[in-house]
C-alpha cells in the first residue's frame, strides 16, 4: 500500500511538472504572438496604416525588457512623423529653411513620409540654387551668397557649397571702373513705320527725333555684345553734408571685369495727343502683372504688347539677358504733365475717367519702380528753362510737383527739355534745387559727368534718326549705324 502511494505521488508530481511546462509554453507562445503583433503594428505605423495609439496597445502586458527596443523604434517613428507634419506645414507657409531643418529629421524607417521629405528637401535646394544663380546673373552677389548661406548651414549638399563659393569669387573679382559713363536717351518708339512715315507734316520730326522698334532692339543687342551694362544713376554719387547742405560727390564704381556702365533715359513718356494713330503706342498698361503697351488700331481694336515701346522691350531684354543689368537697373523715365503721363490724362480733373486714370497710373508707377525704373521731371510744360523767366520756371516746377510728383513720388532727377541747361550760378538752377532736384541732364553727343554747386550734371546722347544720319561716327563705341538703321526711314533732307 505504501509503495502504491509512493508511486502515485510521483505520477502526480510529474503530471504537475508537465502541466506547469505546458502552461509556461503557452505563456511563452502567447508572449511571442503578442511581440509579433507589436512588431507588425510598428511596421503598419511606419507605413501610415494605423495610428501611434493603436500600435502602442499591442505593448500592453509585455515586460519592459521584452519591448524596450520596440518602444525606442516606435518613439523614433512618432518623432519622425511629427517633424514631417511640421516641416510640411512650414513649407506650405513659405518658411523654407525651417521646413528643411524639420524634414531633415525624418528617418528612413518612416516609410510613409521619408520619400516625400527627401523630395521636398530637394525642391528647396533646387529653388535656392536656381534663385541664387539667377540673382548672380544680375550681379546680386551678396544677396545670392546670403541666400545660399542660410541653407548651407543646415544642408550637406556639396552643390550648395560649390555654388556659394563660385558666387563669392565673382564678387571678389569686381574691379574699379575708370572710364567714361555713357548716357543714352530715346523718345517713344515708332512701332508702325507705315503710319509714322506716311508723308504728312509730322513725318520729318519723327524721322529726326524718334527711333523705330526694330532699331531699338538691334541697338540693345549690339550694346550687349560690346559689354555695356545698365547701371543705376544713383550708383554714380555719394551724398555728403557740407556746411549743413546736401552735396553730391563722385563715387567710385565697381563692375565685373570688362563691363562698361550705361545709363538709359526716356524723354516724354506721356503719349501726347498728336501721336495718336501715327504709329506709336497709346499708353502703358499692366498686363499679367507686367508693364505693356496698349495701342488702338485703325480698326478700333486694342493691341496689348510688350514689344512696342522702350519700357516693355527693355524689361523683356533684361529678363532674357539678366547680366545686361547691374543689380536690376533699367533706366530713367522723364515725363512732363500738361497732357498727363504714361498715356493717361491725369491733368484734367474734370474728366469722367480721372479717378480711374489716377489709380491706373499709380499701379503702373509702382510696378515700374519695383522693376528698376526711376522717374524724372522733364518740366510740366516742356519749357525751355534757359530762355524762360525765373517766375515761369517756379510756376512750372510747382505745377509738376503737384500734378506729377504726387503720382510718381519724390525724385531728384531733372531732364532739361530741348537740352537747354542752366548752370549753377543761374538763379533758375537754384530754384530747381529748392524742389529737390540735384541731378540734371542735358544733351550732347558725348557724355560728360561733372559735379558743381552741390549737384551732379550729366549730358546724354540721343540715339535717333538725326544722330544716326548726321553723326554716325559719334556712336561707333555703341554700334555701327548700318547694323541697326531702319531702311524704312524716308531720306534725310
Amino acid at each position: 500500500m505504501g509503495k502504491k502511494l509512493y508511486i502515485a505521488g510521483i505520477v502526480i508530481y510529474l503530471m504537475m511538472i508537465l502541466t506547469a511546462c505546458n502552461l509556461n509554453t503557452k505563456a511563452k507562445n502567447s508572449d511571442q504572438q503578442q511581440i509579433f503583433k507589436f512588431k507588425s503594428s510598428i511596421e503598419q505605423y511606419a507605413n501610415g496604416k494605423i495610428s501611434y495609439e493603436d500600435s502602442f496597445k499591442f505593448s500592453e502586458g509585455l515586460v519592459d525588457d521584452v519591448i524596450r527596443d520596440f518602444m525606442v523604434k516606435l518613439k523614433a517613428l512618432q518623432s519622425s512623423k511629427e517633424h514631417y507634419t511640421k516641416g510640411t506645414k512650414a513649407y506650405e507657409a513659405g518658411r523654407a529653411i525651417e521646413s528643411y531643418k524639420l524634414l531633415k529629421q525624418v528617418i528612413q524607417e518612416d516609410v510613409e513620409n521619408y520619400a516625400s521629405a527627401i523630395r521636398t528637401m530637394k525642391a528647396i535646394e533646387d529653388h535656392y540654387l536656381d534663385t541664387a544663380n539667377q540673382m548672380a546673373k544680375g550681379h546680386f552677389y551678396d544677396e545670392a551668397s546670403t541666400l545660399l548661406g542660410a541653407l548651407v548651414d543646415v544642408s550637406v549638399n556639396s552643390q550648395l557649397i560649390e555654388t556659394k563659393t563660385a558666387i563669392d569669387n565673382k564678387n571678389k573679382e569686381m574691379v574699379l571702373y575708370t572710364g567714361d559713363v555713357r548716357h543714352i536717351f530715346f523718345h517713344s518708339l515708332i512701332a508702325f513705320t507705315e503710319l509714322a512715315f506716311d508723308g504728312d507734316y509730322m513725318e520729318e520730326g519723327y524721322n529726326y527725333w524718334m527711333t523705330t522698334v526694330d532699331e531699338f532692339k538691334k541697338m540693345l543687342d549690339e550694346m550687349y555684345k560690346r559689354d555695356f551694362m545698365l547701371v543705376d544713376i544713383h550708383l554714380l554719387y555719394d551724398i555728403e553734408v557740407v556746411d549743413g547742405k546736401r552735396t553730391l560727390k563722385k563715387k567710385d564704381i565697381y563692375l565685373p571685369k570688362g563691363k562698361k556702365p550705361l545709363i538709359l533715359s526716356l524723354d516724354d513718356l506721356n503719349y501726347y495727343d498728336y501721336m495718336e494713330n501715327d504709329g506709336f503706342a497709346d499708353r502703358l498698361v499692366l498686363h499679367n502683372g507686367e508693364v505693356a503697351t496698349d495701342t488702338k488700331l485703325p480698326d478700333g481694336k486694342h493691341l496689348i504688347a510688350r514689344d512696342h515701346d522702350c519700357v516693355p522691350i527693355l524689361d523683356v531684354f533684361v529678363e532674357e539677358h539678366p547680366d545686361f543689368s547691374y543689380r536690376g537697373a533699367k533706366g530713367i523715365i522723364g515725363v512732363t504733365g500738361y497732357e498727363g503721363i504714361l498715356g493717361y490724362r491725369t491733368d484734367d480733373a474734370s474728366s469722367p475717367t480721372y479717378q480711374q486714370d489716377i489709380a491706373d497710373v499709380k499701379g503702373i508707377v509702382k510696378r515700374l519702380k519695383e522693376t528698376g525704373w526711376h522717374f524724372a521731371s522733364h518740366s510740366y510744360g516742356h519749357i525751355n528753362v534757359e530762355k524762360q523767366s525765373l517766375k515761369r520756371v517756379k510756376k512750372d516746377s510747382n505745377q509738376w510737383d503737384e500734378e506729377v510728383g504726387s503720382l510718381v513720388g519724390d525724385t531728384n532727377l531733372y531732364i532739361y527739355p530741348y537740352g537747354a541747361a542752366v548752370q549753377g550760378h543761374d538763379e533758375k538752377f537754384t530754384e530747381l534745387q529748392k524742389y529737390g532736384f540735384d541731378i540734371f541732364f542735358g544733351v550732347c553727343a558725348y557724355t560728360s559727368l561733372r559735379f558743381d554747386s552741390g549737384a551732379m550734371l550729366m549730358d546724354r546722347c540721343n540715339l535717333d534718326g538725326y544722330r544716326m544720319s548726321k553723326a554716325p561716327y559719334q556712336l561707333v563705341d555703341l554700334f555701327e549705324v548700318e547694323d541697326v538703321y531702319d531702311t524704312r526711314r524716308p531720306p534725310f533732307h
